[in-house]
């Protein structure tokens, strides 16, 4: 219970500084792809390391999938509205693609309460950052 409240505050948090971060003059700009690779992806209280251990259940918490699928539904539309880092636009385009249609996998899953889907778009979202990480990821980074 004192991590689901953890994780539950430190989302808050993030989505807090976010929001207060954005101007309304930066409204139509797009969220930097480093805020949103660490809101989603890095570290143990992300939703990518929720959706990790639902996944490895057959009988996931639903709510806190939920709650992770709805983060990334929010998220994963803003890396296309970026340039890529390195690599063709027209990679990107299509890499940004595929995981934004995965997302939309993953929302139907959790709507569906579909564990075996579930399972199959966790990989998916997994196998999609390595793809994109292979040929857009700047080496420094």
């Amino acid at each position: 219970m004192r991590n689901l409240i953890c994780v539950a505050s430190m989302s808050a948090l993030v989505l807090a500084v976010a929001a207060v971060a954005r101007t309304d003059a930066a409204a139509d700009e797009p969220v930097p792809i480093k805020t949103v690779m660490k809101t989603l992806f890095a570290g143990k209280n992300t939703p990518k390391a929720a959706l990790t251990a639902a996944a490895k259940t057959d009988a996931p918490d639903w709510a806190k999938v939920k709650e992770a699928s709805d983060k990334i539904s929010k998220f994963v539309p803003e890396l296309a509205r970026n340039a890529p880092p390195q690599g063709d636009r027209e990679s990107w385009d299509k890499l940004t693609k595929a995981i934004a249609a995965t997302a939309g996998d993953l929302k139907n899953a959790v709507e569906a309460e579909d564990v075996a889907k579930l399972h199959e778009t966790t990989k998916a979202i997994g196998g999609s950052c390595k793809a994109c990480h292979s040929v857009h990821r700047p080496k420094e980074d």
